[in-house]
């Protein structure tokens, strides 16, 4: 070899090692789950809200599809409920392989067809295709002697991405994601604050007929522009419905407290 194939030598190797592609890198496997940690399984305390209210979820149901990333898709939908207890473990979506290092994670929470997997019974993924729901919140609120069921479909479509994965994937090994569910999101009192409350006296005051259940109707009758909280900045709101069907395209999260940027269609 002469000396000038000597220098072509390590200077294709210097590139190798420093392009992007140049080199194997190495795969590995990520692992996605969904949770809807303790405030769904467990229910949220009263604590938790500034006016006193405690609530239980009886169905807490989620679809999910078009879960990427850069590298790697899974076109599947799946239909999970969330209340199904896993001891802060979650419940297993899909398998991705990705390159090795620190990926950034989209999914779509939104209305669909049969879902290809999940936890749900035929009944419960029915009741999203039919109703053109991509999420499904039932439960009971309790404060005192008072009790107010609800059962609310939203319908809105969500698409949440560059969610930033904590963990980072090694080469030839697994490390795990989780879409995390905020549950206590629909119940803030302010769409454009950092710190919000969370409350639940407006939507009981929304009872109209005093059934102890409020109904979408209900709250879409009552109106929030007299109201001094429940601001909502530049969005054209005017009534609790819409508000609380704003806030469902916030429930998305990763790994926990983990930021997702997100893009919203629908909701009614």
């Amino acid at each position: 070899m002469t000396m000038s194939q000597f220098h072509a030598c390590t200077f294709a190797l210097a590139v190798a090692m420093v392009l992007p592609g140049c080199a194997d890198d190495g795969e590995g496997t990520l692992e996605v789950r969904v949770w809807g940690e303790e405030f769904i399984e467990e229910g949220i305390p009263s604590d938790v809200f500034v006016d006193g209210w405690a609530l239980s979820f009886e169905h807490y149901l989620v679809a999910l599809d078009t879960i990427a990333t850069d590298d790697a898709d899974d076109g599947g939908r799946y239909v999970f409920d969330l209340t199904a207890p896993t001891g802060g473990s979650g419940h297993a979506v899909t398998s991705l392989v990705v390159p090795q290092g620190r990926p950034l994670l989209g999914f779509r929470i939104a209305p669909g067809g049969a879902p290809d997997g999940g936890n749900v019974s035929e009944a419960d993924a029915q009741r999203l295709t039919d109703g053109g729901f991509g999420l499904w919140v039932e439960g009971t609120a309790t404060k005192g002697d008072a009790t107010i069921g609800f059962a609310w479909g939203f319908d809105s479509e969500t698409t949440y991405h560059d969610c930033e994965v904590v963990a980072a994937v090694p080469a030839d090994g697994s490390a795990n994601a989780t879409i995390t569910i905020h549950a206590d999101h629909i119940f803030y009192d302010d769409l454009e604050s950092t710190t919000p409350n969370t409350a639940f006296d407006l939507i009981a005051a929304s009872d109209a007929d005093g059934d102890g259940v409020v109904t979408p109707d209900e709250l879409r009758a009552r109106d929030i522009r007299p109201e001094a909280r429940y601001q909502v900045g530049s969005q054209d709101i005017d009534n609790l419905w819409d508000y609380m069907n704003a806030l469902s395209r916030t429930v998305g999260h990763i790994d926990g407290e983990g930021e997702c940027k997100n893009s919203s269609a629908g909701g009614t």
